[in-house]
């Protein structure tokens, strides 16, 4: 008996120390849940906001507050605009010369660039931006300056109707989220096709987004949207028939490091002039588009038997490094990008006008 009493008690004691242990881990994990970092908050304040980082981004545009005193009329600004004064009691305001007389607004955006090898995912959490009062949002895969786009037309595997996607409250029935519904349940979700994606918005008098961006992991990165900090970058067309393309917007020095560009047995050679169907362009634009507008420095191909430190200036606003391909072969080449200094002056290949 005593014996058996000696077993039920060490049981007991089991038992007591396993629901201690299994309390002690489920507090912990309440802990941890508790205490996890929030999402980062970004306030959008300029009108072309550029950023490389995830978390939540938020814009807020209120109607200007007309208060008087003895010099006149005076206007506040909604947060994120000048301020605006005018003697004679007239506000001015930044206007898009596309749009109709009338809508007061400029089409600011946010432009996300994340890194060569990932995707961009933009939630919209909340809209409330009004349709009837010319305000309108959009979600560009990639991204547009003064009417181009990154990566080109020509370029890119969707025609350009399927890449900007338009949207505002009135199609959701209102303010979004709707009083007593959760935003993840009527969030919109937007995916890039490369590491550059664009929100543009256009709000002449009062309304507010709140908008989530997470960067994923891509396999099989095309176009490259240079953010200025990578050691070299690649440039593949995986066999298939394509073109792919990095771009930087500032002037550049690009050293082309190895090149697998066509025919297996031809070495690396210009060939500006020899019609070939697999090339790599190297060049620069005004625009954001280098298929329609290249400056071309040089046009090489053939394969690269070791390191080639091919240095070439380009003095252009935009910067481009343009693989074309016509998927009868596998295709890259390894090139670095920096931004061209004063030293480079002397040494320019191409020169735009800026």
């Amino acid at each position: 008996m005593a014996m058996r009493g000696v077993m039920m008690l060490f049981f007991q004691v089991l038992i007591l120390c396993f629901q201690a242990k299994a309390w002690h881990a489920v507090r912990r994990s309440f802990e941890l849940e508790q205490t996890a970092p929030q999402e980062k908050i970004h306030l959008i304040t300029d009108c072309m906001h550029v950023t490389s980082e995830e978390g939540e981004f938020s814009f807020v545009k209120l109607p200007p507050v007309r208060s008087t005193s003895k010099h006149g009329a005076h206007w506040m600004a909604s947060p994120g605009e000048p301020e605006l004064v005018s003697a004679e009691g007239a506000a001015s305001h930044l206007s898009d010369p596309e749009l109709e007389p009338g809508a007061a607004s400029a089409v600011c955006g946010v432009y996300f660039v994340a890194d060569p090898d990932q995707t961009i995912e933009v939630t919209m959490k909340q809209v409330n931006v009004e349709c009837r009062s010319g305000g309108l949002m959009a979600f560009v895969d990639g991204w547009e300056l003064n009417g181009q786009y990154f990566p080109g037309e020509r370029d890119h595997e969707k025609p350009l109707d399927l890449r900007v996607q338009e949207f505002c409250a009135e199609q959701t029935g209102g303010p979004w989220p709707a009083k007593g519904g959760s935003a993840a349940s009527n969030a919109w979700v937007f995916r890039s096709s490369q590491n550059a994606a664009l929100v543009q918005y256009r709000i002449p008098e009062r309304g507010s987004f709140v908008l989530s961006a997470r960067f994923h992991y891509n396999p099989k990165p095309c176009n490259i949207m240079a953010e200025g900090l990578a050691p070299y970058y690649m440039l593949r067309n995986y066999g298939q028939r394509r073109n792919c393309t990095l771009t930087a917007l500032f002037p550049a020095v690009v050293s082309v490091i190895a090149l697998e560009v066509g025919e297996a047995n031809e070495s690396v050679r210009y060939c500006e002039r020899v019609r070939v169907d697999d090339k790599l362009e190297i060049g620069g634009s005004v625009g954001l588009d280098p298929s329609r507008q290249l400056v071309r420095a040089s046009t090489i191909c053939g394969r690269s038997r070791g390191r080639m430190d091919l240095d070439q200036t380009i003095l252009c606003g935009t910067t481009s490094v343009r693989l074309i391909s016509s998927g009868r072969y596998n295709n890259q080449a390894m090139v670095t990008m920096r931004m061209a200094d004063e030293s480079d002056l002397r040494l320019a290949t191409v020169i735009c006008e800026m």
